[in-house]
């Protein structure tokens, strides 16, 4: 009797294949040859093995979170690549974990990256406003900041039209941030010597990318509440939170109404959504003088105080 060769497939094969295969479908037809989904034991090593980070090591760490996957620019040969860590997908052995919620984190996860391999391939940059002017160096931070910001509310918006994060806004969450901002003032800032001659750029950084983690947990908050160009309210588990009125509800109204004038789709109209960056890049800069970071243009270049310590 002749018995036909079958293609079984183990747990973990086939949480390899859902990530592949979601990546496909949410890509355009014209990037899948020019994509590639790369899954890798050490996310830190395979970043830093493709991109230039001599100054700047890449870290997993981000404020109280951590990084999920990473989607690097294109090569020489015009290829992304999408870097999963093995350890999100792989199922855990012997039955272990809710089979139906690492299904959803796969799908989001890779819906999510595909969004920003596609903005890579439209070579346009079109969040990048702040490339397309001439800007002080205070007010690029800022606009910079705002870029990226918009690009992680957009992956994230259209993500969980594929599947819901699994791994949403939480009110310890906000608290961890918020806790992880305080320790970044509390050790990085103090290690920095007042005698380093580079003390003013190093003090600056290490404030302003603790502030951008934080806003970037935001933008992905407002990405759970969007429903087309508009907000639903925030969860009262959050909203009661005295670092969220303190240090987020005077500025979120004007922050996620200008995040509803982005369209969620990646076919951008570049002019009008470089405008609303700008708008989002000025926000930024008059919520960070009210978190204490005061951070502006002169006519001899920009300068920054931290305003928490007067």
């Amino acid at each position: 009797m002749n018995h036909r060769p079958q293609l079984i497939l183990t747990r973990r094969d086939a949480a390899l294949a859902r990530v592949v295969a979601a990546v496909g479908h949410a890509l355009r037809p014209e990037d899948l040859s020019r994509t590639r989904v790369v899954f890798t034991g050490d996310l830190v090593q395979s970043v830093n093995g493709r991109e230039d980070r001599t100054e700047h090591p890449y870290t997993l760490e981000r404020g109280a979170g951590f990084v999920a996957a990473k989607t690097t620019p294109p090569n020489a040969d015009g290829i992304v690549d999408l870097l999963i860590p093995l350890g999100v997908v792989i199922p855990l052995e012997d039955g272990e974990g809710d089979e139906e919620v690492r299904d959803q984190l796969i799908r989001h996860l890779a819906a999510h990256e595909a969004v920003h391999a596609t903005i890579h391939h439209l070579g346009t940059e079109p969040f990048d406003a702040y490339k397309r002017q001439e800007l002080g160096d205070a007010t690029l931070q800022f606009a910079a900041m705002a870029s990226e910001q918009v690009e992680e509310h957009l992956a994230e918006y259209l993500s969980n039209r594929v599947a819901m994060s699994p791994v949403g806004t939480t009110a310890d969450g906000v608290k961890a941030a918020f806790e992880a901002l305080a320790d970044t003032l509390g050790t990085q800032l103090p290690a920095i010597s007042p005698d380093d001659p580079d003390y003013f750029r190093k003090g600056m950084m290490v404030s302003f990318e603790a502030l951008h983690i934080l806003w970037k947990s935001l933008a992905y908050l407002a990405a759970e509440l969007r429903d087309g160009d508009t907000f639903e309210d925030v969860p009262g588990e959050i909203s009661s939170l005295d670092e969220w009125r303190d240090h987020v509800a005077p500025w979120w109204e004007v922050y996620t109404r200008l995040l509803g004038a982005i369209p969620m789709s990646t076919d951008i109209d570049i002019p009008a959504t470089d405008r609303v960056v700008r708008l989002i890049g000025a926000l930024l800069q008059r919520w960070a003088l009210g978190l204490g970071f005061d951070l502006h243009d002169t006519a001899n270049g920009s300068w920054f105080r931290i305003t928490i310590w007067d």
